[in-house]
């Protein structure tokens, strides 16, 4: 069980390498598209997916920590990217740190998952939804998107 989980988070970590590979944030392609909900599963999968995992634009975001109090933002980018700011209140939980399991995350809770331009929190999304996380939304486009959104950012 331990080594599917091992594979699990390195094709996870190959999905992100090439999501977040410095080309330019999905909010700046046109034709780029992040999917809504997750994707179709296969029949002997959906009884583990029951819960609920979407992308959502950075309006909805801003309207979902607005309106829903115990939701946990959850920044999964590296320290070093903070400089280019962070929406209050998240807590930074590196991509990695998630990867390799040494950190878990509240199961109890709905979560936010935030990176840079969505790719890095898409694939821990659908990550927490494959191990019967309730409630989990990720950030469509991510800080890039929030940012040009004009949405309120904290910078250290």
């Amino acid at each position: 069980m331990k080594r599917i989980i091992q594979l699990l988070c390195l094709s996870f970590c190959c999905l992100a390498a090439v999501s977040c590979s410095g080309e330019k944030p999905a909010a700046e392609k046109k034709s780029a598209v992040v999917p809504a909900a997750r994707p179709a599963a296969a029949p002997a999968q959906q009884s583990r997916q029951a819960g609920i995992f979407r992308t959502i634009s950075p309006g909805e975001a801003q309207n979902l920590i607005a309106t829903k109090k115990d939701l946990l933002l959850v920044d999964v980018r590296n320290p070093q990217e903070l400089r280019e700011g962070f929406i209050a209140n998240s807590r930074l939980v590196p991509f990695w740190e998630i990867a390799k399991g040494q950190t878990s995350l509240p199961e109890n809770q709905p979560l936010l998952l935030i990176c840079a331009v969505g790719g890095r929190s898409y694939a821990v999304g659908q990550f927490l939804n494959r191990k019967g996380y309730p409630e989990v939304y990720n950030l469509q486009g991510g800080i890039s998107a929030w940012k040009a959104a004009g949405l309120p950012l904290q910078y250290q």
